[in-house]
C-alpha cells in the first residue's frame, strides 16, 4: 500500500490526433489544430514491477472551420476612364475542411460610383465608371457552410487632364 512509489505514463494511439502528458497525478491532453477522429489512451501504472492499464478512449468531433485569406488581393492603381481590371480569386481563399468548391465568393465597393466589382465564380471584375476618379475600399467575402471571410483592398483611380471639347471661339 504504497501509494508514493507507483509511477505513471500515459500514450496515445494518434499524436496526429491527440498528444498526452502525465505529471505526478496529473494527465493532460493536448488536441492538435485542425484534427478530428479517435485515438486510444493507455496510462499505465508501475509499482515494484507490477503493472496495471487504464485504456479509454478519445473522439475529437469535426468543426466546421470559415474560409481564410491565403492570399490578400494586392491595391489596384489605375488611371481614370481605364479599362476593367480583371482578377483571379481561386487562389485568395482556403476552407481548412477541403471544402473549397462549396465556397461562394462576392465583393462589394465603398464607392459603386467610382468602381463597380462583379464576381463570376472565381473572377472579380473591377469596372471603373467614366470619367470618376478617387479611391474605394473593394471588400471581397468568401462564404462556406454559412461561415464568412473577407479580404479588403484599395482601388484608386487617378485623374486625367482631359482634352477639352466643345470650345466655341467667337
Amino acid at each position: 500500500d504504497d501509494n508514493a512509489t507507483i509511477s505513471k505514463t500515459v500514450a496515445s494511439s494518434d499524436v496526429s490526433l491527440v498528444t498526452t502528458a502525465m505529471n505526478g497525478d496529473i494527465l493532460t491532453l493536448d488536441y492538435q489544430e485542425n484534427q478530428h477522429g479517435t485515438a486510444t489512451i493507455t496510462v499505465t501504472a508501475d509499482s515494484n514491477g507490477k503493472t496495471v492499464d487504464e485504456v479509454f478512449g478519445v473522439t475529437v468531433s469535426a468543426v466546421d472551420d470559415p474560409p481564410v485569406v491565403m492570399n490578400e488581393v494586392p491595391d489596384v492603381l489605375v488611371q481614370e476612364n481605364s479599362p476593367n481590371t480583371v482578377i483571379d480569386l481561386s487562389n485568395v481563399f482556403n476552407d481548412l475542411d477541403d471544402d473549397n468548391a462549396s465556397i461562394t465568393k462576392t465583393a462589394i465597393s465603398s464607392n459603386a460610383s467610382l468602381v463597380a466589382p462583379a464576381v463570376n465564380g472565381n473572377v472579380l471584375t473591377l469596372d471603373y465608371q467614366a470619367d470618376q476618379y478617387g479611391t474605394a475600399a473593394i471588400t471581397v467575402s468568401a462564404t462556406s457552410n454559412g461561415k464568412t471571410a473577407q479580404d479588403i483592398f484599395t482601388a484608386s483611380v487617378s485623374a486625367v487632364n482631359d482634352t477639352p471639347e466643345n470650345l466655341g471661339l467667337t
